[in-house]
Parts: C-alpha cells; sequence; structure tokens
C-alpha cells in the first residue's frame, strides 16, 4: 500500500524523503503515522529494485537533501499495483483511498476496475454482516447483553458499509455519465 503512495507521488515530481513522509502521514490519517523505520527501508527497496532513482538535490533546497522521482519501471509497478485487488483485510478500506487518490495516473478503465473491485469487497462484507445478524439472533443461549450489542456492532458494520457502496455506484455512475456526455453526439443521417 505504502509502495504504491510513494510511487504515484514521485510520478508528480521529485521529493526528499521527509516529504514523502509528511504528505503519506496526512494521507493515511491522525491515527497512524508512519515511522522513518518502516519508510527508509521501503524507499531504499524501490531504489533497489529501480522503481525509483535519487536525482540531484533542489537548487532552492541548501541542505542537498536527497530526493526520488519514479523510474519506467516504477511506473510499470504503479499501474500493476493500481491493477490488483490487494488483499481483503483490515487495510483495504486505506488501500482503496489511496488508489482513488491516484486516478490523476490512470485511464477511465481502470478507475472503473478499481472502483468495482471494491464495490464487489464492500458486498460481501455486507452480505456477511446480514448473515452474522441473523446466526446472533438465531443463537438462544446467548446472554441478552451479549445479543444486543453483537447485533448493535453488527448494524454499524452494515450502515457504515452501505454507505461505502451507494459512495462507489455513485462515483461510478459519474464516472460513466462523464465518459458518456464527454463524446461528441451522433448526428442521424441525412439522406
Amino acid at each position: 500500500m505504502y509502495e504504491l503512495f510513494i510511487l504515484s507521488k514521485l510520478l508528480h515530481r521529485p521529493m526528499h524523503g521527509y516529504l514523502i513522509q509528511t504528505i503519506l502521514n496526512f494521507a493515511v490519517g491522525p491515527t497512524r503515522r508512519i515511522s522513518w523505520g518502516t519508510l527508509y527501508p521501503l524507499i531504499k527497496r524501490l531504489e533497489d529494485n529501480g522503481y525509483i532513482v535519487a536525482v540531484d538535490a533542489d537548487d532552492d533546497d541548501p541542505r542537498g537533501k536527497k530526493r526520488y522521482r519514479t523510474t519506467e519501471a516504477g511506473r510499470d509497478r504503479f499501474i500493476e499495483l493500481m491493477n490488483g485487488p490487494g488483499e481483503r483485510n483490515a487495510a483495504t478500506a486505506e488501500l482503496f483511498r489511496i488508489k482513488v487518490g491516484c486516478f490523476g495516473h490512470v485511464d477511465r478503465e481502470l478507475k472503473l476496475r478499481v472502483l468495482a473491485d471494491y464495490r464487489n469487497q464492500v458486498k460481501e462484507i455486507i452480505s456477511h454482516t446480514i448473515s452474522m445478524t441473523k446466526q446472533i439472533e438465531a443463537e438462544s443461549g446467548l446472554p441478552s447483553d451479549e445479543t444486543r450489542f453483537a447485533s448493535l456492532a453488527l448494524d454499524h458494520q452494515k450502515t457504515v458499509s452501505e454507505s461505502e457502496l451507494r459512495w462507489v455506484e455513485s462515483t461510478l455512475a459519474s464516472l460513466t455519465h462523464t465518459e458518456t456526455s464527454a463524446r461528441p453526439a451522433k448526428r442521424p443521417r441525412i439522406k
């Protein structure tokens, strides 16, 4: 996930590690921080794999910090990561947000694929949540408070997922509509 983020940011312009860390920390939100112990080994690995390369220091930077930019191999890796569905785990939503933030670098078809894949994942979560709710309600041996609060937690998950699903479907419709309206209208043939 962080690999994708770094490659996308370095497509815009060369940056040094401190700026990458600052932007990445803004992107992942207030409860998560990317440490130097995580970031610099990742930058080193990207450089060793030929995905990024160090460039000359910026003339405006008197300290001469090492800056990086994405290579052609890095652009290919970026597209590969954007195309990949990613693992389905606790970081799935965060990866999706990062991918959406990278939409400026990809074509319409890839945007639609990313959105459709996430829509399918959210639908699976909703389906699972409904199934779990039914199981809890059918379980007669659970204490009433346990049943009530487990159902409440599942209702929260379902409500959040349904909201995400509406957003994804609206964004898909918007992208589809934008593409359709951007095409010139076909003129009827005159006989």
